[in-house]
């Protein structure tokens, strides 16, 4: 990871996680970005996934456990940092693998809610560890 690298809303969006992350997450706390580690370990049901999200990103209590109080959750974050998120989805391949429309649904809603913060200046980016991506091939994270 380059060292000049920095959290901008113009990098939001969905990426492949790096081999080795620990330079970013350094950085995001530098920048007060608040990392989330959404480990998908087990996950084999709809239910229990948006389960993990809220626990993840510590949705408000009242998250209503469907994909459109996902998204808007997602568009909201008024409890997280000021500088924005980074959501590092692990181990999600069974999810993946067991429920792909599902895993489809997830993935563009955390897309949009990364454009939606780019055009509210914020950061949000989200990297799937090479576990989660089930052969799907996302774009890196340019550092360069």
């Amino acid at each position: 990871m380059n060292e000049k690298f920095h959290f901008d809303p113009e990098t939001n969006g969905v990426y492949g996680a790096p081999q080795s992350y620990d330079y970013l997450r350094g950085l995001a706390e530098s920048q007060e970005i608040e990392w989330c580690s959404l480990d998908l370990t087990g996950v084999m049901t709809k239910r229990v996934f948006l389960k993990r999200c809220a626990g993840a990103l510590q949705f408000p209590a009242g998250f209503g456990g469907n994909w459109d109080a996902l998204a808007d959750c997602l568009e909201d974050l008024s409890w997280q940092a000021a500088g924005g998120v980074v959501v590092h989805w692990q181990n999600g391949g069974a999810f993946a693998k067991s429920l792909p429309k599902d895993f489809s649904t997830a993935l563009a809603i955390f897309t949009d809610a990364a454009t939606y913060w780019s055009e509210q200046a914020r950061v949000m980016l989200v990297l799937l560890d090479e576990n989660s991506l089930n052969g799907r091939v996302l774009p890196p994270l340019h550092s360069a």
